[in-house]
């Protein structure tokens, strides 16, 4: 997900305090960290959406009324917030700037007691590094970088394609013809984004690369500059 620079600052940044009185009134709040970041501490009354269940979900995500969208420190909210309402025309969601650092900052009320809490199934494959790695030696599957241009350029697993996450639909051709499909980002989350939306569209053989380049990197395998 990447901000266009051409188009106009958004007006959807909300803070900690202005939050908890649309909380109070009823707005709803959705957390797009992963589940167990949500499982150890959350705002009260928070729904789970992980980020890389979003385009999966969208439709749990009204158009009709206020959303505010919030993470750990507001990064990821804000990425959320900007391609949803690039991409997918909604007006109506919120960035709590700050994240739940800056709610629990000001003497907002935290959520600590245990929960379970867990990815809904996913329709598309699974690996970890090893496996991937295992399976990028044993057959033709297309690997695909769905990170931005300056991260490949960087360091990438050997003979990946840089298609970067907006870019998908354009490349959606290409992807079709493949026998297999691998997906990689940084750590997992941009690349289980795009399996989702590859799934949306027909394909089958859609494979995510858990803990992505990161987890490739601390394994010791080789990156290519």
């Amino acid at each position: 997900m990447k901000l266009d620079p051409f188009y106009p600052p958004p007006s959807d940044q909300i803070f900690p305090d202005d939050a908890k009185q649309h909380l109070d009134a009823g707005v709803l709040l959705i957390d797009v960290r992963e589940p167990d970041e949500f499982a150890q501490a959350r705002i009260p009354g928070a729904v789970l959406i992980p980020m890389s269940e979003l385009n999966q979900r969208a439709d749990e995500i009204s158009r009709d009324r206020e959303v505010i969208i919030y993470c750990r420190s507001g990064n990821r909210s804000r990425q959320v917030v900007d391609a949803f309402r690039q991409q997918r025309g909604y007006t109506n969601l919120l960035n709590l700037e700050g994240g739940i650092i800056a709610w629990y900052d000001r003497g907002h009320p935290v959520d600590t007691q245990p929960v379970e809490a867990s990815y809904q199934t996913s329709l598309y494959e699974e690996l970890d590094v090893i496996k991937a790695k295992n399976r990028l030696a044993s057959n033709r599957s297309l690997l695909v970088d769905v990170r931005e241009p300056d991260e490949f350029t960087a360091g990438h697993l050997p003979d990946a394609v840089n298609f970067p996450l907006n870019t998908l639909p354009a490349h959606l051709d290409e992807l079709r013809e493949a026998s297999a499909v691998l997906l990689v980002c940084n750590t997992g989350n941009r690349s289980a984004i795009a399996a989702n939306w590859l799934i949306q569209q027909g394909l089958t053989a859609v494979t995510n690369i858990e803990g992505g380049t990161v987890a490739w990197i601390q394994n010791g395998f080789t990156i290519e500059r």
